[in-house]
């Protein structure tokens, strides 16, 4: 009886109850205030827009807007959509952990991440309006993409408590895990692992700029043409060094990853590892996968005359390379909404609102460290 009293006298918080209507009202609150879900709207929106003058003009022949001055304004106009919002999306994420800085050397780190959204969508959408721009674009990409993979090294360091924590974590390791196919080799850790590791990122972040770089002049000279696979030509040898170099960078991200999956697992590093490693590395091979699709004549020159019924009124048409610019670059443009959307979670900046996270990562440093981390007391510092 005493039991049933008790159950009868405690509050029920029902649906109908003020704290759930003002739980439930503050929920949508957040809804509407978070910028993605306007910038999903924004797109919804815009896609009807083009529906609805699809439509209205009806009447008018489609298939001439195979024409490429027709065809790439259409292009540019959906690229661009894409690209504006997911731009203006990564601006506010960048923005509030600004306002919300509590732990300044890392998220200073994840600001530089978060931008390479921006990056990537202002000169893929360049690219598009400007063909003769894509291989400088591509430099620009090259360069941004390194330095993001180096903060993206550093911000890990942070999170394990510098480079001392690093080395305390893979010391007490028995053996160093590698992936597949050199999953057998075990060999014991020393304190030099950690700058194998290191080398394995760093040695990308070098060579890909480099490789860039030498692109843009061999294109100047006339010896690269881009996507060919001619072996007179300097695209395949740049291809296969970047992948070579890129492949390593990937293989000592894995191995970095297992060997501290454990002490990172409250920073949530996986979401993190495949965003990274999707922007970076997809992105690339997407790039080889069109200068194969050429290769192979899935991608064609359009060029036909007049007398050609099957011509639709196009008398240019576009060559191999243009093609493979617009449908790489419009793909980064629609791929970058989709990780400004990922960003929004994977770093967000309500960890470092609620404390929560500074506070781990401050007590770490100052564990593996035996002093405060000196980042903490510089000047406020962000690019």
């Amino acid at each position: 009886m005493v039991y049933n009293e008790q159950l009868s006298s405690s509050p029920v918080v029902t649906n109908n109850s003020p704290r759930a209507r003002s739980s439930c009202c503050s929920r949508i609150l957040s809804i509407v205030k978070n910028e993605v879900t306007w910038g999903i709207f924004v797109i919804f929106w815009c896609a009807i827009a083009l529906i609805i003058v699809w439509a209205a003009n009806s009447p008018v022949a489609w298939q001439s807007y195979k024409d490429p001055v027709h065809e790439q304004g259409l292009i540019a106009i959906i690229a661009g959509i894409f690209a504006i919002v997911s731009t203006c999306m990564s601006l506010v994420q960048i923005i509030q952990h600004f306002l919300h800085t509590t732990h300044r050397p890392s998220q200073k780190r994840i600001i530089r991440i978060i931008a390479i959204v921006p990056v990537y969508a202002a000169t893929a959408w360049i690219a598009i309006l400007f063909y003769v721009s894509a291989i400088y674009m591509e430099f620009i990409q090259s360069c941004f993409e390194a330095y993001v993979i180096y903060c993206f090294l550093l911000l890990l360091t942070k999170y394990l408590g510098g480079h001392h924590g690093v080395e305390q974590v893979i010391i007490t390791k028995e053996y160093i895990k590698f992936p597949f196919p050199f999953c057998r080799i075990k060999p014991r850790p020393t304190p030099k692992s950690v700058w194998h590791f290191k080398f394995g990122l760093l040695q990308y972040i070098w060579i890909n700029p480099l490789c860039s770089g030498i692109a843009v002049v061999l294109n100047l000279a006339g010896v690269y043409d881009n996507g060919e696979w001619h072996f007179n030509r300097g695209y395949p040898y740049i291809t296969f060094i970047v992948n070579v170099s890129q492949t390593l960078a990937l293989y000592a991200l894995i191995t970095f990853y297992m060997n501290t999956k454990n002490e990172l697992k409250p920073f949530k590093p996986l979401p993190k590892f495949l965003v990274i490693k999707l922007i970076v590395f997809f992105i690339f091979w997407q790039s080889v996968l069109m200068s194969g699709l050429a290769a192979v004549h899935v991608l064609r020159n359009t060029s036909c005359d007049l007398s050609d019924s099957d011509c639709n009124g196009s008398t240019t048409g576009f060559t191999v390379d243009q093609e493979k610019v617009l449908l790489e670059n419009v793909l980064i443009c629609v791929e970058m909404f989709f990780f400004s959307i990922a960003h929004h979670w994977i770093f967000s900046w309500k960890p470092y609102a609620d404390g929560s996270l500074p506070a781990l990562m401050e007590s770490r440093y100052r564990h593996m460290n035996n002093k405060d981390d000196p980042e903490l007391t510089m000047p406020t510092t962000y690019f």
